[in-house]
């Protein structure tokens, strides 16, 4: 949705070893264990060329308050294409809202703008399409982009 609104390229971060299991609770449950090993697990392709972008809009869901770790692979090995940018986080959740996904990007990428993130209820994103549209278009006509 968001890339239709704002007509944006789109990467994915896909892990290249992806062990993950479907169940929520065996999710979750190996997503405490990455968060407690600091993980930093690889993902599939190259990242395009960061520096034609003035405004990057990063998501994922929320895993046990955080971002999932592999993310955190994702900043530390663009944290100089990142730098600069007005960087925009958006989350989907089941109570947890953004997490603090904000405060945690500026911290990663000190050196960029964090614009105002977004949270959506995964089980909204998937039940409840035309009212998630109304919130991204709304949350996007009232970010600070171009």
């Amino acid at each position: 949705m968001i890339a239709e609104q704002t007509g944006a390229d789109l990467f994915e971060i896909v892990p290249v070893d992806d062990h993950y299991p479907m169940t929520y609770n065996a999710l979750t449950d190996v997503a405490m264990k990455e968060q407690r090993e600091k993980a930093r697990p690889a993902y599939k392709g190259e990242v395009p060329d960061l520096s034609q972008y003035d405004t990057i809009f990063i998501g994922a869901p929320v895993w046990w308050g955080d971002w999932p770790m592999i993310m955190y692979t994702f900043f530390e090995k663009n944290m100089a294409a990142l730098s600069g940018k007005k960087l925009v986080p958006f989350s989907t959740h089941e109570g947890s809202g953004l997490s603090g996904f904000d405060r945690k990007l500026s911290k990663a990428i000190s050196d960029s703008n964090v614009l105002k993130g977004l949270a959506i209820r995964g089980n909204d994103c998937q039940n409840k399409k035309e009212s998630v549209r109304k919130s991204v278009n709304s949350w996007i006509s009232g970010l600070d982009i171009k």
